[in-house]
């Protein structure tokens, strides 16, 4: 699978797909980087998403208001997050 970043394309392998369910409220995969990291991404509802992130993170306060914020105006929203597997 490509990928285009800001930097260019960047190829990775599929290793695994988790297919979204209404119990998990998410979907992942698991993917082979160039660097031969083992990474998994997932992708779900940020109450579901929000539960797993690492407390204590800058970024997960600044999100939090973010989201906050579009929640006022009655948008949904989508939480991406990863990790690599050691």
């Amino acid at each position: 699978m490509v990928c285009k970043t800001w930097d260019g394309e960047r190829r990775y392998k599929l290793l695994n797909v988790i297919e979204f369910d209404s119990t998990r409220k998410r979907m992942s995969v698991i993917v082979k980087t160039p660097e031969d990291k083992i990474v998994i991404i997932c992708k779900g509802a940020d109450s579901i998403i929000e539960k797993r992130l690492k407390p204590g993170q800058s970024i997960v306060t600044q999100t939090k208001q973010f989201l906050d914020e579009f929640a006022l105006t009655g948008l949904r929203t989508l939480l991406i997050a990863s990790k690599e597997i050691g």
